[in-house]
Parts: structure tokens; sequence; C-alpha cells
């Protein structure tokens, strides 16, 4: 009986090989999980002892890693509040970009806007009053950080400015209306506690309707 060679022999084909592309793609995954995970410990170390009292060394010991390894991700402490703080501007800059594609008036943008900032307050902090710790960072970083905070407050006034000018919101100064919404998203870290009595769900819902309550022409 006549033996056939296996497909790959007959054909010269070669064992397949991993893309470059997803290799790397992998390891900047890695990567970036790693380096969250290190906000996160950070973001606990600072909240069990403040900002002040808590070294590199017990950053480290939490996350069961060296300090070298953990100079890897983060030069050093102000680096770490630093991104904790950029990471909480994300989630308000995505809420932004989410109310400006919405087909809403201004309320509902309002809505979307906050909604998911808080979402991303609770998903991604939960307990870390070191939000609220922006003379810890260095010059530059408190420069940048006040700066985009600033462009967020503007674009929260706007948009109230928008719903009031649309008939969805009441007649109200849009700056002090924008400086109780964001009062309300940016404390939220200080107070709340993970084994509280409601979930982040149902305090989210509970601030909406109190926004709604508060702002909206029709609640």
């Amino acid at each position: 009986m006549a033996q056939h060679s296996p497909p790959a022999e007959r054909s010269g084909a070669r064992p397949e090989v991993e893309d470059p592309a997803l290799l790397a793609f992998d390891r900047d995954e890695q990567r970036r999980r790693k380096r969250e995970a290190v906000l996160r410990a950070a973001a606990s170390a600072f909240n069990r002892r403040g900002f002040a009292n808590t070294s590199m060394d017990e950053v480290a010991k939490a996350l069961g890693v060296s300090k070298p390894t953990l100079y890897q991700y983060f030069p050093g402490k102000q680096d770490i509040l630093y991104a904790c703080h950029q990471l909480a501007m994300d989630h308000g800059e995505a809420g932004l970009a989410m109310a400006r594609s919405h087909s809403g008036k201004g309320f509902d943008k309002l809505v979307v806007y906050l909604r998911r900032y808080m979402q991303g307050i609770f998903g991604d902090f939960g307990t870390c009053p070191v939000l609220t710790d922006v003379d810890s960072l260095l010059p530059e970083q408190r420069t940048e950080v006040v700066e985009r905070r600033a462009k967020i407050s503007q674009a929260t006034r706007k948009l109230i400015s928008e719903g009031i000018e649309d008939g969805s919101i009441v007649a109200c100064n849009p700056q002090l209306a924008a400086l109780f919404a964001l009062g309300v998203v940016n404390w939220i870290p200080l107070w709340y506690r993970e084994n509280g009595p409601n979930s982040p769900e149902e305090i989210t819902e509970a601030f909406i309707g109190l926004f709604k309550t508060g702002l909206a022409m029709d609640p």
C-alpha cells in the first residue's frame, strides 16, 4: 500500500509562527495590567497610611515584588499619584465624549457624562482619598492636572449652559451647577467603602435621581 506524506510535508508548508505584532500586543497588555495592579495596590496603601507615610518599599511589599521591579513602572511615589489623577480624568473625558455624541438635550447629555464618570471612578478606585491630594504632586505634574481639571470643569459648564438654553435644565448659574455636579463625583473616593450598605450601581442611580431633582426642568 502506498504511503502518503502528511499534508504539511507534501506541500512544503512550514509550522505556523505566531505573529510578532500579536506577541508585542500581548506584552503591552501584560505590562498595562501589571501597571494597573501597581496603581491599585498603591492607592490602597495610600488610603491606609496616607500618601506622606507610605514608602515605595511598602507598595512593593503589598504587591509582592522587589522595589527595582516597581521602579520599572513608576520612578517614584509622585508618579503613582500622578497616574491615579490621570486615570480619574480619563474617565471624565470619556464621559464628555459620550455626551457630545449623544443626540438628546443638554440634561440628557449631562446624565450620560456624569453616569460614565461615576462608573469609572467606582470601577478603578473605590476608596481612594488620595485623589483629592494635588499638593503632593511634583510642580509640573500639579500644573498639568490642574489645567486638565479646568478643561473638564469648563466642558461641564458648557453642557449645563446648553441644557439651560434648550429648556431641559432649570435656569441657574452654570458655574455653580458644575461645581455641584463635579463635587459629587470627585468626592466619591473620599467616603465610599466597598463594604458599605449600597453598591456602586445603587449610589450612581441615586445621585442621577438627585441631579434630576435639582437640575432637570421636568424631573
